[in-house]
């Protein structure tokens, strides 16, 4: 079973203060030289996040020991009301060993953990042509067969993704399995993405599961699908925006929310 990263527990809660003894790192797996969007979380010695609601200031420091300028660490919610994350955007322009640091909104620095950057992408990159997955869909396959989405939404299973990818039209894909998602944030990024299908009908929204079999008697029965082995997931969830010349525009790893989603949206039907 693969899992997600953003394995951090409790309420996002208290203030700056609360970070002076804290475990302060960066939690999106697939980090690559290139712009990217990264995760950040903050718990304390029994694992409970400690994660403000406050905006906070990043750091990164290369390998070879010089610092990127500041950007802006701006909160989410992880799962509602329970737990969140910083989320920043940053160049990375070194493979190896980064270090980063916080700067909370009362001046307080915080050294954070060492992290790893990789030359190249393991998943499907941004600027990259989305893979033609032949993913299942509605009426071939029942839908009780293609997620685990307890309220689903019949318009993600419509169109597989090679067909939307190869459609002229813009996606949005979402590899998510929310009975299985050990993170407990597949339901919560699935509940980001379908208020928006009503709103942007010009896109094709689809929802992959990330297992094949969802009626296996044990976790350790489940077989992943093919199209999370093309697209090169190490864990779940993740999102990919997808414009209609079938190249990827956005991918987003782990959790985001409505305005990260439909900033990226906008500029695939703009």
């Amino acid at each position: 079973m693969i899992v997600v990263a953003t394995g951090v527990l409790a309420c996002a809660c208290g203030s700056s203060d609360d970070l002076d003894d804290a475990l302060v790192l960066v939690v999106s797996s697939d980090l690559a030289v290139g712009e990217e969007r990264v995760l950040v979380s903050a718990i304390d010695a029994d694992n409970r996040s400690l994660v403000t609601d406050q905006p906070v200031g990043l750091t990164f420091v290369a390998p070879d020991g010089s610092p990127s300028r500041e950007v802006p660490g701006r909160f989410i919610w992880a799962v509602p009301d329970i737990r969140g994350l910083w989320v920043a955007e940053s160049g990375f322009d070194l493979p190896g060993t980064w270090t980063f640091r916080i700067r909370t909104r009362d001046d307080q620095v915080i050294e954070g953990a060492p992290f790893s950057v990789a030359g190249e992408p393991r998943t499907v990159g941004v600027g990259e042509r989305a893979p033609p997955s032949d993913s299942k869909t509605l009426p071939d396959t029942p839908l009780e067969s293609l997620t685990t989405d307890p309220a689903p939404d019949a318009r993600l299973y419509r169109t597989s993704v090679a067909q939307a990818v190869g459609s002229g039209q813009p996606s949005v894909i979402v590899f998510a399995t929310p009975a299985f998602c050990t993170s407990r944030t597949c339901g919560p990024v699935l509940d980001v993405a379908k208020p928006l299908i009503g709103v942007y009908p010009e896109v094709n929204w689809i929802h992959v599961e990330v297992y094949e079999n969802l009626d296996a008697s044990s976790p350790d029965d489940l077989e992943l699908t093919r199209a999370v082995i093309e697209w090169g997931l190490p864990n779940e969830p993740w999102i990919f925006v997808v414009d209609g010349a079938g190249i990827v525009t956005h991918r987003f790893e782990g959790v985001l929310d409505r305005i990260e989603l439909e900033a990226a949206v906008n500029r695939v039907t703009s």
